[in-house]
């Protein structure tokens, strides 16, 4: 770069750098050997003990590390295109167990997390009507998006018009861990949510205090 100038090797940083590199490439290799599995937790009416739906949870079945959580692999590829691999991924897998679910006799409504990456595409619902198109025998109100007040928050009227957009498909939006941004009750106006998920720092000790 010419004379006089001198340029720091970061070791520490590099490393970081050539280390998520090979973590993505073997998120993605994971997802090509079908490594990854999605469990599904009940949700449960409290008062009655009914099992009103199901939230699907990504977990990867390691094969040397075990079954692994969300947090041990989803930070490292947000903000990458593969995160939205990740997302059509278990979307695609939740149509299918609806799809089975139905199949015996059962209409169980299953919600599943939207990452901000993928929510803020601009050819989101495009690419969401294709993977509907490939599962046209599934009930398409049994599948909630859900996504987090925060992702929500970095474009509300991007945000605001992919919700109404999947409602007229048929698709129910729930808003995740409201209260944990802004908290502002007026975006509640703007994001046509049929579900609210309060944090649960509001409620906390809410029997007590």
């Amino acid at each position: 770069k010419g004379k006089n100038n001198y340029h720091i090797f970061d070791t520490e940083k590099d490393r970081d750098i050539r280390g998520r590199h090979l973590h993505l490439e073997r998120v993605a290799q994971g997802l090509a050997e079908e490594e990854f599995v999605l469990f599904y937790q009940p949700k449960v009416n409290m008062g009655s003990g009914e099992t009103v739906g199901m939230e699907a949870l990504i977990r990867w079945q390691h094969p040397e590390r075990g079954l692994l959580a969300p947090f041990h692999f989803l930070p490292e590829i947000e903000h990458h295109a593969l995160s939205i691999t990740v997302g059509e991924w278990v979307i695609a897998t939740a149509l299918n167990q609806i799809k089975a679910w139905q199949a015996a006799g059962e209409e169980v409504p299953v919600s599943v997390n939207i990452g901000a990456e993928q929510l803020l595409q601009s050819d989101f619902v495009a690419r969401l009507k294709k993977s509907l198109a490939l599962h046209a025998d599934v009930t398409i109100r049994l599948l909630t998006l859900e996504i987090l007040e925060t992702s929500a928050l970095e474009d509300v009227e991007h945000v605001s018009r992919v919700m109404r957009e999947c409602q007229e498909l048929g698709i129910y939006f729930s808003l995740d861990d409201f209260g944990t941004g802004y908290s502002s009750l007026t975006y509640l106006k703007r994001l046509p949510a049929t579900e609210i998920k309060i944090d649960q720092s509001f409620v906390r000790d809410m029997l007590n205090d």
